[in-house]
């Protein structure tokens, strides 16, 4: 019996293992090909249902039912999934070996920032290049976005988990101070202080909260011996431009400070550096030296103001000293801007700057020649202001004494020298040097003796008869043609000049040369027009024709009454006068035939 239990046993073992043995056949040979290693777990006939649908392909059901995140992208329309439709093996391949990759993506297309909610910006972007960088499991979906998974939080976690409240991926960590926001702190950043280095308050690179910063003390040294300054710094002080900045009510002191006192530093008076310990402030001479030595003595308000603490002139803002009232020299024009210093010195060296010179205001010259240069070396006497003003020192307002209507309209722009020639070492001079000589008889006013006779004697020595200095250019403003022997009327007065009046060149009362023809002109009616008769008329165009139109629109016959009564009389002009070729007084031509016979046969033929 205990032989025949053992048989039984092996029986039924081999039975088994020839069943098993025939399902993995089976399943080997259904099978399209080795599952890939990720599903390696479910080869085999008896695991083909876990994908498989009996009737039916690998469905989306099935595989969503292991892949839950995947289901959960899917329905939140996120990531790489967002657009996923009904069918995963469209995309994801099985049956292709152990060594196939089911996921098939393309990292130089794949977009990062568009898939994920991790954007790879910055110091980041290189990563995308490769995946294997950040992801160093299979999965995909198991990596986390905090900072602390792949950076050492160098801060021990004393400034929170939350890196991007300081750190940006825009620069590497360790430049986070040029682009940290310090107003989000408790502390922000103003005037001076943001020039300050992390490291000159932070000074282990590590603690960046628990700094002490209620007072000014915590940072800076109090650089004022007496206690009598408060605890607050900000009292006087405040970070806009720099440490050095106040604020300090002067007014409320014994010296208020205006003007260009405002702009004065503070250790320029309190020199102990104890702003506490009174000073002299009720004479300037406390901290001002007299530039003026002997020659100006009391009390320096007189002429100063704190203003600037210059005395410009009338035209100086700071000015209370009245030149014309104190000095009898009033400072007019070019002289108003004038600095003291430039008048009254103590020392004239030039190789002394003007700063450092000693202004001295005795004994100052009003003389034009105690300062400026007489260029004429005083040949027209030492009264300046006989042609110059202050206004400009230039001679432009000048007026002649004699003959102002010939120094006005175009002579008045004229320069001086134009006239009045420099003559140089040509003149033996008093001073022995050239010089530019005005005489006090002046130039000649004759035309001639400035301008050429462009009319080559034609019209004579007059010049004024036509031309005038108030005429642009000198133009012939004063020229009347009713003055002439050919006055100008009717259709005459409408021509330009220069219809009549041509350039030539021939000779002229003043020689041969070339000029406009205003004399002798010839008034006949023939010298300009041509006569359209013929010579049957005579010379004489006056005695039908006139200037207002030079035409002949009525013509009466004077002594032929008889013959123009009836039906003469009603006739047109062309009915007698015809236009033909023939001989004429003047020649051979085609004219309008004027004389004519009075006899009936000279019109009516056959008569």
């Amino acid at each position: 019996m205990r032989t025949g239990w053992w048989v039984l046993m092996a029986m039924l073992v081999v039975a088994g293992s020839a069943r098993a043995a025939r399902a993995g056949q089976l399943g080997e040979l259904v099978s399209p090909g080795p599952l890939a290693k990720a599903h390696a777990a479910l080869e085999g006939v008896r695991n083909c249902s876990s994908c498989h649908e009996a009737g039916r392909r690998v469905t989306v059901a099935r595989c969503l039912t292991c892949h839950a995140p995947i289901a959960d992208r899917i329905a939140r329309k996120a990531g790489v999934h967002r657009s996923a439709g009904a069918d995963c093996v469209s995309c994801h391949v099985e049956h292709a070996g152990r060594d196939a990759e089911l996921r098939q993506f393309d990292m130089r297309t794949f977009n990062h920032s568009a898939d994920t909610p991790f954007p790879l910006d910055g110091m980041h972007a290189p990563l995308a290049r490769s995946c294997a960088m950040c992801h160093k499991q299979r999965s995909f979906l198991s990596l986390k976005t905090a900072c602390s998974s792949c950076h050492t939080d160098v801060h021990k976690g004393a400034l929170g988990p939350n890196c991007t409240s300081c750190h940006t991926t825009a620069v590497p960590f360790a430049k986070t101070s040029g682009v940290f926001d310090h107003s989000r702190t408790r502390f922000p950043l103003t005037g001076s202080h943001k020039q300050v280095m992390c490291v000159q308050c932070h000074t282990s690179g590590q603690q960046f909260r628990g700094l002490a910063f209620e007072s000014c003390a915590s940072c800076h040294m109090s650089p004022h011996r007496s206690s009598s300054f408060p605890a607050n710094c900000a009292t006087c002080h405040t970070t806009t431009d720099s440490w050095s900045t106040r604020v300090v009510a002067h007014d409320k002191t014994r010296f208020p400070l205006v003007g260009a006192h405002a702009q004065v530093a503070c250790e320029k008076c309190h020199v102990s550096g104890d702003m506490a310990r009174p000073i002299k402030a009720d004479q300037c001479s406390t901290c001002h030296a007299n530039v003026h030595r002997d020659s100006i003595k009391g009390d320096c308000r007189t002429c100063h103001t704190e203003t600037s603490f210059h005395v410009t002139g009338p035209a100086g803002a700071a000015a209370k000293f009245d030149h014309a009232t104190r000095t009898g020299f009033a400072l007019e024009g070019k002289h108003a801007a004038v600095e003291c210093r430039k008048c009254h010195t103590s020392i004239s060296a030039p190789a002394v700057p003007l700063a450092r010179k000693n202004v001295d205001f005795s004994g100052a010259s009003t003389a034009c020649a105690s300062c400026h240069m007489d260029p004429h070396k005083a040949e027209n006497g030492m009264r300046c202001e006989a042609c110059h003003r202050p206004a400009t020192f230039d001679v432009k307002a000048f007026q002649h004494p004699n003959h102002p209507e010939f120094y006005a309209g175009e002579h008045a722009t004229v320069a001086c020298v134009k006239c009045h020639v420099p003559e140089g070492r040509l003149r033996p001079v008093r001073t022995g040097q050239a010089l530019v000589a005005f005489s006090p008889v002046g130039p000649p006013t004759t035309c001639r003796s400035c301008h050429s006779d462009v009319h080559l004697g034609q019209l004579g020595t007059a010049c004024e008869t036509c031309h005038d200095v108030k005429g642009a250019r000198f133009a012939a403003v004063g020229f009347a043609h009713e003055r002439t022997p050919f006055p100008l009327t009717g259709r005459h007065g409408m021509l330009e000049c220069i219809k009549c009046h041509a350039s030539e060149t021939a000779d002229f009362p003043a020689g041969h040369g070339t000029a406009t023809r205003f004399a002798p002109m010839q008034g006949a009616c023939s010298t300009c027009h041509k006569d359209p008769h013929l010579g049957q008329m005579g010379a004489s165009c006056d005695t039908c024709h006139s200037t207002a139109t030079f035409s002949l629109p009525n013509y009466v016959h004077r002594g032929m009454d008889d013959f123009f009564g009836g039906v003469h009389g009603g006739l047109a002009c062309q009915s007698c006068h015809k236009r033909e070729t023939g001989s004429f007084p003047s020649g051979t031509g085609t004219a309008v035939r004027y004389r004519v016979g009075r006899t009936c046969a000279s019109c009516h033929k056959g008569f």
